[in-house]
C-alpha cells in the first residue's frame, strides 16, 4: 500500500538511466497501475521498463487541470485495498508546476505512505544553470496571459526584495512575446536568464543584464524565465 511520486524525462531523450534513480526500475515493476497526467504519456513512460502487465494492459488512471478534486479518494481507493501505484507528469516531476500536490495531501489524510523519487525538473535545473542566487528564489508558476497584466506582474516582481530570483514559465506558443515584455519592462541593470529545452541535445541557457541582452529566437520550445535584480 504505496503511492510512489516517479519521474519522468524533460523531452525526447535515449539514455533515460543518465535522468533516473538507479532503483526506479525496481520499483516500477512492483505497480499495480499507475495515475497519470495523460494516456498517451502514461503508456510511453511504462514502456520504458518491465511491467508486471504488458504497458498496453496496465491500469492508468488520469490526474490532471480537469480532474475534480472529488475524484481523489476515487483515485487511491486501490492503495487503500493494499495495491502499489506511481503517479507521473507527462514530463519532469508530479507536483512541481504539475499536477500531484493535491493527490499527495488527500493520500497524507488517508494515512496512505507516499515515496517520492528523484529526477529532473526543469524549474530546478533552471535554477542552477542560470547562475542567478538560489539562496533565496520565488517560483511564480504560469506568468499572467494578457499582455497588460504580463507586464504589471513584471514590474510587481521586480519590486520585491533585491536579490530574489524569479523563476516564471510561460506556454510555448506566448515564449517570444515574454522576452518581448522582458526586454520592454525590467530595468537595465536586472538580470534575466532563459533555460530552454533543458536536458535535450540544443539545451540553451543564457544570462545576461537586460541592457547587454538581444532578442533572440527561442520558439516554441520549453522554456524557464529567471530574473533578479540587485
Amino acid at each position: 500500500m504505496t503511492l510512489f511520486l516517479l519521474p519522468n524525462v524533460l523531452g525526447p531523450v535515449e539514455d533515460i538511466a543518465h535522468f533516473f534513480p538507479q532503483n526506479i526500475a525496481q520499483i516500477v515493476s512492483q505497480l499495480d497501475g499507475i495515475i497519470a497526467e495523460s494516456e498517451g504519456e502514461g503508456r510511453r513512460y511504462l514502456k520504458r521498463f518491465q511491467t508486471k502487465k504488458k504497458p498496453h494492459e496496465m491500469p492508468i488512471a488520469l490526474l490532471n487541470v480537469n480532474t475534480p478534486s472529488s475524484d481523489l479518494d476515487f483515485l487511491l481507493e486501490p492503495i487503500k485495498q493494499g495495491e502499489v501505484w506511481g503517479v507521473v507528469s507527462d514530463a519532469g516531476l508530479p507536483c512541481l508546476a504539475d499536477p500531484g500536490a493535491a493527490l499527495v495531501m488527500r493520500a497524507s489524510q488517508l494515512k496512505i505512505p507516499v515515496e517520492a523519487l528523484t529526477g529532473p525538473s526543469s524549474i530546478t535545473l533552471a535554477l542552477m544553470l542560470s547562475g542567478l542566487s538560489g539562496q533565496q528564489f520565488f517560483f511564480h508558476g504560469y506568468i499572467p496571459k494578457k499582455p497588460e497584466e504580463r507586464d504589471q506582474a513584471l514590474r510587481n516582481w521586480e519590486k520585491m526584495a533585491a536579490g530574489t530570483t524569479h523563476v516564471f514559465i510561460e506556454a510555448p506558443y506566448r515564449n517570444q512575446h515574454t522576452l518581448q515584455s522582458c526586454l520592454k519592462v525590467l530595468r537595465p541593470s536586472t538580470f534575466l536568464c532563459l533555460a530552454t529545452n533543458l536536458t535535450l541535445p540544443d539545451q540553451m541557457v543564457h544570462t545576461a543584464r537586460i541592457s547587454q541582452w538581444k532578442e533572440i529566437e527561442i520558439g516554441k520550445r520549453p522554456t524557464v524565465f529567471l530574473f533578479t535584480h540587485s
